[in-house]
Formats: C-alpha cells, sequence, structure tokens
C-alpha cells in the first residue's frame, strides 16, 4: 500500500479534490475490467481462463490506494475546517438558571 500525504503546494481542498477524482478514475477503470471479465463466456471460464486476471487485480489495487487516499483528505479537510470553524460550547442548564460550560 502507498504512504499518502498532501503535496506540498497543495491545500488540503486541493488534495480532496484531487484525490476524488483519482477515485473517480479509478472506478471507471474497475468497472470497465469488470465488464470486460463478465463478457467472458462460461465456456471460456470452465476451460480455465483467469477469471482475476492481472487487468482486475490492478485496476482493484489503484481502487483501494485512490479510496484510501481519498479518506485521508477528507480527513484533513475536516480537520482544517474544524479548526477555523470552531462549534460553540455547548451549555448546560441546571436549576435556578445557573448554567456550565460542557468539556470538550
Amino acid at each position: 500500500m502507498l504512504t499518502v500525504a498532501c503535496r506540498p503546494d497543495e491545500t488540503p481542498a486541493q488534495w480532496c479534490a484531487r484525490a476524488t477524482g483519482d477515485y473517480i478514475a479509478a472506478m471507471a477503470t474497475f468497472q470497465i475490467e469488470g465488464h470486460r471479465l463478465s463478457i467472458v463466456g462460461l465456456s471460456q471460464l470452465a476451460a480455465g481462463y483467469p477469471t482475476l486476471d492481472d487487468g482486475y487485480d490492478g485496476a482493484l489495487d489503484s481502487l483501494e490506494d485512490a479510496d484510501n487516499e481519498r479518506s485521508e483528505a477528507a480527513t484533513e479537510l475536516d480537520r482544517e475546517t474544524l479548526a477555523t470553524f470552531r462549534p460553540a460550547p455547548r451549555l448546560k442548564w441546571r436549576h435556578g438558571g445557573r448554567f456550565a460550560l460542557y468539556r470538550e
């Protein structure tokens, strides 16, 4: 598995957009390979045609790597967004109108 990291000149938003594009391209390739394998007749499968050939395996590996990168990019984007836009503190109401803040 490849180590995934943001490129030095990319913001997390750009990284997430690039990783999503890579994922869509990998998904399209995987679907094409799956369709190609589905076209193979049962007679060829019985004759020993490899159902999981190198093209299919490569497409599946690319899809998995792209999904991992997209997931890490989305996590980093969420982390950056949360640091910029922190949620308001939650209030805990008590009897008599007093309140306290929840610790996060």
